[in-house]
């Protein structure tokens, strides 16, 4: 089972798809393959967003249960099944290391 970590914190943080506001945020573990061969592992923040993710079946009856409920509550065990449910379905897509070059040298060229 992979390791999950939920970040609290007072205000939510944006989603970076939208921009509106999250209602919260997690550390999902991943991996990938690099040029070498060599297996590379990492952690990709998620946020989780009423708007970009309310068709996703579990998002969506975790966005319900803070619609109804406001605040995340760890004592809750409805929110933590919720929260289990969401998290081990978030997926992190592979990393496109092309798009990542590509945005590595236009970052040098702005910053030159």
């Amino acid at each position: 089972m992979r390791r999950i970590d939920v970040v609290t914190a007072d205000d939510a943080p944006a989603c970076p798809r939208c921009g509106g506001e999250g209602l919260l945020s997690a550390r999902i573990p991943h991996s990938w393959e690099n040029a070498a061969g060599e297996r590379v592992d990492g952690r990709s923040g998620v946020v989780l967003c009423p708007g970009c993710d309310a068709r996703t079946p579990h998002a969506a009856a975790l966005i319900t249960w803070f619609h109804v409920n406001g605040r995340t509550d760890h004592e809750d065990a409805e929110f933590v099944r919720l929260l289990v449910a969401w998290a081990t379905s978030v997926f992190v897509p592979e990393l496109d290391e092309q798009a990542l070059e590509d945005e590595v040298e236009r970052w040098r060229r702005d910053n030159s």
